[in-house]
């Protein structure tokens, strides 16, 4: 059996969902994607108390698997691909239980933007976080929508387009990380605030959720759809090409 890459568990009736493609740093891929929003749906549609997303070996994520993404050769296949990314991201929106981040390590692109859909992200001091995707002719739906009201308009602009990285303490500083954590400890932690948030009623959290994610639903849909354009260009994929070149040599 091939390596699963994303791993599913329930623990004192927490469900804890596990990126786990430790060799490519937990880059999403379209397998990745669809069981992300696969276990997502499981958990909040359960009677489990709270989910906790992390990931394996020293990465958090990624985000979006660059190889994949300049695969993708037909418009058909890309719009295939972003729609099992945002059915992912839909799932988060829309679960009636609370969302813990535990970040493990490097949070990059995609995996950076999970963090603005959960309700709680613990970070380990080791963790880092940027969203380089113009660095490849692409764009960054989450922070370019719901990123501004955790970071304004200014700040999430300049996030996007310079990439610029962040130390953990900065990321809490701007709003993206609520409590850093040594890394020994980050999982208890994180299993600890979820089954905290587990007593919370499910018609708060969805209320709660509904009110603040609303407002950003039908842009994220459309920068999402711009987004499967966009990978498709001859600027992006000369710039994924170099990348996986790099990547090779290292």
């Amino acid at each position: 059996m091939g390596q699963v890459p994303v791993i599913y568990e329930e623990r004192n009736g927490v469900a804890i969902i596990r990126l786990n493609r430790p060799d490519k740093l937990n880059a999403l891929n379209l397998e990745a994607w669809m069981q992300l929003g696969e276990y997502l749906r499981k958990a909040c549609r359960s009677g489990i108390k709270a989910v906790v997303i992390t990931g394996s070996g020293r990465a958090f994520s990624s985000g979006d698997d660059i190889r994949s993404m300049y695969s993708l050769e037909s418009l058909e296949d890309s719009l295939s691909f972003f729609k099992t990314l945002h059915g992912a991201l839909e799932a988060m929106a829309s679960c009636r239980r609370p969302i813990v981040a535990a970040v493990n390590g490097l949070a990059v692109g995609g995996g950076a933007e999970i963090l603005l859909l959960a309700d709680v992200v613990l970070a380990s001091r080791e963790a880092w976080f940027a969203f380089p995707e113009s660095h490849i002719g692409l764009i960054p739906p989450l922070l370019s929508t719901l990123g501004r009201s955790v970071f304004g308009e200014r700040k999430a602009r300049m996030l996007g387009i310079t990439g610029a990285r962040l130390g953990v303490e900065e990321a809490k500083a701007m709003g993206l990380v609520d409590e850093v954590v040594e890394p020994g400890e980050l999982e208890a932690k994180a299993l600890e605030v979820a089954e905290s948030l587990g007593l919370i009623p499910d018609q708060s959290v969805a209320e709660i959720r509904r009110a603040t994610v609303e407002p950003y639903r039908v842009e994220l849909e459309n920068m999402v759809n711009r987004l499967a354009e966009l990978v498709l260009t001859r600027e992006a994929k000369e710039r994924m090409r170099l990348f996986l070149e790099r990547r090779k040599k290292e």
